[in-house]
């Protein structure tokens, strides 16, 4: 959400003090027109201007970096850094010249989530207790080991370890946890709908909307067939969703990560804009690979060898 703001702006880089015009802004970035210098691409600047609809005028500070250049035109700098009250300034500038109250609380918890070192924080620590309380869960009822006989994977590769995560994924009370798993991931996101591959991505899809909703966040939840239905619709993706929709897709399972772009491409075909890539469970066999070459970066919360060592431990003690 970019606010309309006309307002002269000093920035501060190594060759020196500068002065442009602000054009518009938003929590995340600013646009300065007609710079008296043009720093150079990623390089750090500190910026300072006015708010001048309030009495007296309120001066904003902010560390940003460039993040774009126009030539003859300006320059966009991303937002790295702003104090506590400053923060709380623009907040209110933008709260009450938001086209939607709700379009700007989202924009906020957004902010919040990238760059406020108290909730990053806390993000991790919830994370990772979430982590602790899954794993023995996951570790009784979806991890199997079988050197003698090793198992079939879904790329066709054989393995001694598999992860039966329906296992969990359908169990009441890690239903419950995984959901909230995800959304701790998701829930300083503008997102506004997740997907994933039919049947194993089902329920983390189930889950993350009723995580969400615990918050007053309504979500769309889609799943994807394999392949496009025969009959009725003729539809691949199930659910309510549009061109332009900002979603997470999400996974159980990711080996070879084959399933997963397909996920992706059946979104893609439909002009679907993923903000994230998140799985369960990483087996670490190329994967995260594949979907970097596509442009997308996995975040799996579990790996296969994190698995592995805790299963050894239990063994052992």
């Amino acid at each position: 959400m970019r606010i309309p703001f006309e307002e002269k702006v000093e920035f501060l880089c190594p060759k020196g003090t500068f002065f442009g015009y602000l054009k518009d802004m938003s929590l995340g970035s600013v646009f300065i027109e007609n710079p008296e210098y043009y720093p150079s691409p990623d390089e750090e600047v500190a910026l300072v201007f006015q708010i001048k609809d309030t009495e007296p005028p309120i001066k904003i500070f902010f560390k940003g970096k460039v993040s774009r250049i126009e030539s003859q035109r300006g320059f966009a700098v991303k937002i790295l850094s702003i104090p506590q009250e400053s923060f709380q300034h623009l907040k209110n500038f933008l709260l009450y010249n938001a086209p939607s109250a709700e379009i700007a609380e989202l924009e906020i918890k957004k902010f919040l989530g990238e760059y406020d070192p108290s909730h990053k924080l806390i993000k991790v620590l919830n994370i990772l207790h979430l982590k602790n309380e899954i794993m023995p869960f996951l570790l009784e009822r979806a991890f199997l080991y079988s050197p003698e006989n090793p198992f079939i994977l879904a790329s066709g590769k054989r393995s001694p370890y598999y992860l039966d995560c329906r296992q969990i994924t359908l169990y009441g009370p890690t239903y419950k946890l995984i959901g909230e798993l995800f959304w701790e991931e998701l829930r300083y996101t503008d997102i506004e709908g997740v997907a994933g591959m039919s049947l194993g991505a089902d329920p983390i899809v189930c889950g993350i909307l009723s995580a969400a909703l615990n918050e007053d966040r309504t979500l769309e939840g889609i799943l994807i067939r394999k392949e496009a239905k025969k009959y009725g619709t003729g539809k691949q993706l199930e659910g309510r969703f549009w061109k332009g929709m900002k979603i997470a897709v999400v996974e159980d399972v990711v080996t070879t990560g084959g399933s997963l772009i397909k996920a992706i491409e059946a979104c893609e075909k439909e002009g679907l804009n993923i903000v994230l890539v998140l799985a369960l469970v990483d087996r670490e066999e190329g994967g995260e690979e594949a979907l970097k070459e596509r442009g997308y970066h996995l975040k799996a919360f579990f790996s296969l060898s994190e698995i592995i060592s805790a299963y050894q431990e239990r063994q052992s003690s």
